[in-house]
């Protein structure tokens, strides 16, 4: 049976628009969700990070892009942030060996992968791709997948 894929579009003109879209899409998140994150260097997916953590209630100045750490883990109010780049992966074994496995399986937080489009096959049937665009400045366009019956009822 394929799974239901529910689709948004959303273009957003500034930094405070697209902190308002995470903020929201946390709102809906109960812990285990991965959120995959893609886009061309500088498309903003720290960014996106950043505004998820606020949302968590972490300091959104502990995150920082771990390209060369490739997993940081942040303890938030409810849920806590497990947050991977995979920018500097050169094949998906890698990520076994960094324990993306184990993080998948963390009921207790949201994991956030940038550059998820590297590991595809270590990621979840049940997951949300958030897909990047840059337009110049701080404008925006989200193409948001949200991939599993778990995601039937968030609304952005």
């Amino acid at each position: 049976m394929k799974e239901k894929v529910i689709s948004y579009k959303i273009r957003v003109d500034s930094k405070s628009e697209s902190k308002k879209l995470a903020s929201k899409l946390v709102s809906y998140l109960e812990g285990g969700e991965v959120i995959c994150l893609i886009g061309e260097l500088g498309a903003g997916k720290t960014y996106f990070t950043k505004y998820i953590a606020d949302a968590l209630g972490i300091d959104s100045t502990e995150i920082v892009s771990p390209t060369f750490v490739y997993w940081r883990k942040h303890k938030g109010v409810k849920l806590d942030l497990n947050h991977f780049d995979f920018y500097r992966i050169d094949n998906q074994s890698e990520a076994e060996s960094i324990g993306v496995e184990d993080a998948l399986k963390d009921n207790e937080g949201i994991t956030v992968i940038e550059w998820a489009d590297k590991i595809r096959s270590y990621l979840p049937e049940n997951r949300i791709e958030i897909k990047i665009n840059e337009f110049g400045g701080e404008k925006r366009v989200y193409n948001i997948k949200m991939i599993g019956k778990r995601f039937k009822d968030i609304k952005l």
